[in-house]
């Protein structure tokens, strides 16, 4: 790796983190460019590569696969009625999307919002590398609506992000401010001159936008203060929901002047009457910490929440001058963290446990579980990884605990290990054995790992030292010990039994590939070596 070294920090009293060198930055990575690197960013990049998209991401190199990653994905299409029976404005296979809904007809709402919700998932499991959906994830984590009920305003809102999520945050914001699901879930719908709301005010500053940064005074942040929330939340009066659009009401508004404080260079705000939103994400954005405070999120998202004083110097500094530079277009930036020194550096594989999303997505597409082919199917198999896992691993689309979002990403000091608890890691076993044994069934269709498919790709599946390799590099951030290899070999894959053996089953098999009984032989022993390594605890990490 260029120009790189390891030392360690004292970040309390009797913890040590290792940290990148403080002359590691937003400089592009010229280093070698193999499996390792090329896993580590279509894992961090996207729910998780298959085999051959990493070998191909190894041949491209580093430009070419950022260029991949950041093409223009194709369009997602309309998400359709896959199973309710009963709506008399959407028969089954076809979209809802702009179609009303019909009053007193039960379990209609809930059926919409599934398929909305599957909809997503089958995105999710798409099997073509880009940024857009792992993005998506953050944009939904960080500008949170939850527990609205209503699937048209789900939808609007997941097209908004999705139109804005490599494009211009400060576009994106202003549009956000006035989106019926925003509207709703902040009470920015109850917000009147007569009876002011600060909800959405408060969360635009602190954590949309700027951040609260420290205490200094009575009210008085290092960002913003108090009077500036009571100020904004007038400006931004007047607004409430109509048909199912954002509609304004002038006789709501507050038409006085709104004063700012000094952190905003003590602006004033006339009455703009329904253009005033736009102002006022105006004000806020001519402040230079909003590209840190962005910066600093999308870094958490992708890279590590420790974020020392030299990474907030040569990392999260330059983003941020390169976000202003494109008047807040956010790709740019997102590329040179991708394609950076640092993000490459050791220090950063392996340093985020996965969300369970991550996780779940990551054991199918890198497991090689074959997707089912037919449309209702595939809403069916999302349906059941919403239900049965992401909604019980506490992560699921338009259900998130708070308007932080997921604690994973604010709340210090655990961070990322609040995905781990004693619910959720038996939660994780059972994914892995489930997938690893095909338990699972979709429509009567058993659905899992194709292990003897996998295998088929590497490059010595009839080594079991090769194979054992293989599999961890596939699957793991780093290598394993010695004693792991040792263990997995001599007590799973051939227990008490020399190496030919498995060779010898393996080229068997190869060579009768219909003959059931020697493909079951060899399945088993893969099977058992599946469920103790992606148990591992190496298999929480990225």
């Amino acid at each position: 790796m260029s120009n790189s070294r390891i030392y360690l920090t004292e970040k309390s009293k009797n913890k040590y983190y290792f940290s990148p060198s403080d002359d590691l930055g937003l400089e592009s990575y010229t280093g070698e460019w193999t499996w390792k690197e090329a896993a580590h960013l279509l894992r961090r990049a996207t729910f998780g590569p298959n085999y051959d998209q990493i070998n191909v991401s190894i041949q491209l190199g580093l430009q070419k696969s950022i260029d991949i990653l950041f093409s223009t994905p194709a369009e997602p299409g309309l998400p359709i009625n896959y199973y309710f029976k009963d709506d008399p404005e959407v028969p089954v296979g076809e979209t809802w999307v702009g179609k009303k809904v019909t009053p007193n007809v039960q379990g209609l709402i809930p059926a919409r919002n599934n398929s909305l919700s599957a909809w997503i998932t089958r995105l999710m499991l798409s099997d073509t590398p880009n940024v857009i959906e792992k993005l998506m994830l953050f944009w939904h984590n960080h500008l949170v609506i939850s527990n609205i009920f209503n699937p048209n305003f789900k939808y609007s809102y997941y097209l908004l992000l999705r139109k804005y999520a490599l494009g211009n945050f400060k576009e994106l914001m202003k549009k956000i401010t006035i989106e019926p699901a925003m509207l709703l879930y902040l009470n920015g719908n109850e917000n009147t001159a007569q009876a002011p709301n600060e909800n959405y005010a408060r969360e635009v500053l602190e954590l949309f936008t700027i951040g609260k940064g420290s205490l200094v005074g009575d009210g008085d942040y290092t960002n913003y203060t108090e009077q500036d929330v009571v100020e904004l939340a007038r400006a931004l009066s007047g607004w409430t929901i109509r048909q199912g659009k954002a509609f304004f009401r002038s006789n709501k508004h507050d038409k006085g002047q709104k004063q700012l404080s000094h952190r905003f260079n003590n602006a004033v705000i006339d009455n703009q009457e329904k253009e005033e939103y736009k102002k006022v994400i105006d004000i806020i954005f001519e402040q230079e910490e909003v590209s840190r405070f962005i910066s600093r999120q999308l870094y958490i998202w992708y890279v590590n929440y420790n974020i020392t004083d030299d990474i907030e110097n040569n990392v999260i500094e330059p983003m941020a001058k390169i976000i202003r530079d494109n008047n807040y277009v956010i790709e740019p930036a997102l590329k040179a963290l991708l394609m950076s020194d640092h993000f490459f550096n050791e220090c950063n594989h392996g340093e985020m446990i996965k969300n369970p999303m991550d996780f779940t997505l990551s054991l199918i597409k890198t497991g090689n579980v074959p997707i089912p082919v037919e449309e209702i199917s595939q809403y069916y198999l999302a349906n059941y990884l919403n239900r049965q896992v992401f909604n019980k691993m506490e992560q699921a689309y338009f259900f998130i605990p708070s308007v932080a979002g997921w604690k994973a990403y604010y709340q210090e000091p655990v961070f990322y290990k609040f995905w781990i608890s004693s619910v959720t890691l038996p939660l994780r076993r059972n994914v892995v054995n489930a997938l690893v044994d095909k338990k699972a069934k979709i429509r009567g269709v058993k659905f899992g790992m194709d292990l003897l498919g996998l295998i088929s790709k590497f490059d010595s599946p009839e080594n079991p030292d090769l194979l054992l390799k293989s599999f961890t590099d596939l699957f793991l951030p780093y290598d394993l010990t010695e004693e792991q290899y040792e263990f997995l070999k001599t007590q799973v894959l051939i227990p008490g039994l020399p190496d030919y053996e498995w060779t010898v089953e393996y080229n068997d098999y190869i060579n009768n590939p219909n003959d059931t009984s020697k493909a079951n032989v060899i399945n088993k022993k893969l099977r058992n070596v599946c469920k103790i390594l992606l148990n591992l605890p190496e298999n929480q990490l990225m």
